[in-house]
């Protein structure tokens, strides 16, 4: 008889009336991949995986000119806050991009050509730009010869701003064939480098030279401040963002860390294009010239290419005072010196597909504080993928970290007049949330 080999399993379970640690009973990543749910990850923009030769931070093609501004001016030092390009003769006159498809070689397939009209359709909603189709008559409207020429490459590439007299290509492959990375290769033609090269850029990350794929480190340059230009913070949320592994030398080691850690979730989104980035768009081609209201936009609203008050996100109305209705029953305008706030169904566990918004609103020259004496969301330690509370403590405008398991652990202070607030949970595994209190002080 052949010997038999008996495998046996000890599978543990807490004994009852001695519950697992916090870290321990927040951590659902175990039952996740038990189950074939949802595993949260670090974003990895698609535009990035395929690279190009020729190309320059991935998807970047460049003019002599923009070469030499670049790469003969990259170490430039101050506190300059710049995205968009400065030099306006790459600006598209009249704010009319002309573009058309390639019908002769390297044609789109309709699907793709399908997501890149969408990405169109989406620039033209949120400025006061114009995509028109290549024509004898759009010719003579925009008085150049100037087009982008839509093909399909390798991978995801773009000329920054209009630079050529005639077409410049710009290549969409199916690995990058998603809404917004698309959005993405439309806004370096309209003149967007990426964010992660602006010369203020090591406030708030830090380049790991050591982890990045040898022959790369050239992509992870600070343009000097001559070349770019934008009055707007640095934007870690924004859709012209590296991802935190952008040509890792293993594809797992970050490249770029945020500063703050509670912004790593964030970095590299390609799920929509950011307040500042449409706002950006908007200054770039001076979308409101024309605009003769006085209407005094609050909570870092601007005018917009309609002339009424474009509001950063949550925010509504005519003057961007009105709070987004998230979910019934949670959320709200806060006011006062001081008051308490909660999750939804506190002390009893939160529920699932939930959004809350709250907006602590103080007088000038005010610091707010928040500071939480309970706090248990589902963790996760890579991204607050799951269930998370947002705290744009940089500004209603900008992305702010995101909180989720025990933390926060210390109390959280904004000098500023507005500070907004927004819980979400997904569709499993509930805990107890959050209950929390804010006090507004002069400062």
């Amino acid at each position: 008889m052949k010997p038999c080999l008996l495998l046996v399993v000890l599978v543990f379970f807490p004994i009852e009336g001695l519950p697992l640690e916090a870290s321990q009973r927040l951590n659902t990543n175990h039952i996740r991949l038990a189950s074939g749910e949802k595993v949260s990850h670090l974003h990895q923009p698609l535009e990035g995986i395929v690279h190009v030769a020729g190309t320059y931070e991935a998807d970047m093609k460049l003019t002599p000119q923009q070469e030499k501004e670049i790469l003969g001016g990259v170490h430039g030092t101050g506190r300059s806050k710049r995205k968009v390009i400065k030099n306006r003769s790459f600006v598209w006159p009249k704010g009319i991009v002309v573009y058309k498809f390639n019908d002769a070689f390297n044609v789109l397939p309709n699907h793709i050509r399908s997501t890149v009209m969408s990405a169109i359709d989406y620039w033209e909603k949120t400025t006061c730009l114009r995509f028109r189709e290549k024509s004898e008559s759009v010719t003579q409207l925009v008085g150049h010869s100037n087009y982008v020429l839509i093909s399909k490459g390798p991978g995801c590439t773009s000329f920054v701003g209009m630079v050529t007299d005639g077409p410049q290509e710009m290549t969409i492959s199916e690995g990058c064939n998603n809404l917004v990375s698309v959005a993405h290769e439309i806004g370096h033609s309209l003149g967007f480098y990426h964010e992660h090269s602006r010369p203020d850029r090591d406030y708030f990350v830090s380049i790991r030279q050591e982890n990045i794929n040898a022959g790369y480190e050239g992509d992870f340059r600070k343009y000097d401040r001559q070349t770019v230009d934008t009055n707007e913070m640095y934007d870690i949320g924004s859709a012209m963002h590296y991802g935190p592994t952008f040509f890792s030398k293993d594809g797992v080691s970050r490249t770029i860390e945020p500063n703050d850690q509670g912004l790593l979730g964030i970095m590299g989104q390609r799920d929509e294009l950011s307040f500042i980035d449409i706002k950006s768009a908007n200054a770039l081609y001076m979308c409101n010239a024309g605009c003769t209201s006085n209407i005094d936009c609050k909570n870092e609203g601007y005018m917009g290419p309609n002339c009424a008050c474009a509001c950063p996100p949550a925010l509504s109305g005519r003057t961007c005072e009105d709070l987004k209705r998230g979910t019934p029953g949670c959320g709200g305008i806060l006011t006062g010196t001081s008051g308490t706030f909660t999750s939804p169904n506190f002390p009893g566990n939160y529920t699932d597909n939930t959004d809350c918004y709250w907006l602590i609103q103080a007088p000038p020259k005010s610091a707010i504080t928040v500071t939480f004496d309970t706090f248990e969301l589902e963790t996760d330690a890579l991204s607050c993928g799951y269930d998370w509370l947002e705290i744009r403590k940089y500004g209603i405008g900008l992305a702010g970290p995101k909180f989720c398991g025990n933390s926060p652990s210390s109390k959280i202070t904004y000098n500023g007049p507005a500070l907004m607030l927004h819980f979400h949970s997904d569709e499993r595994h509930m805990f107890k949330g959050f209950r929390a209190t804010f006090t507004i002080a002069p400062k």
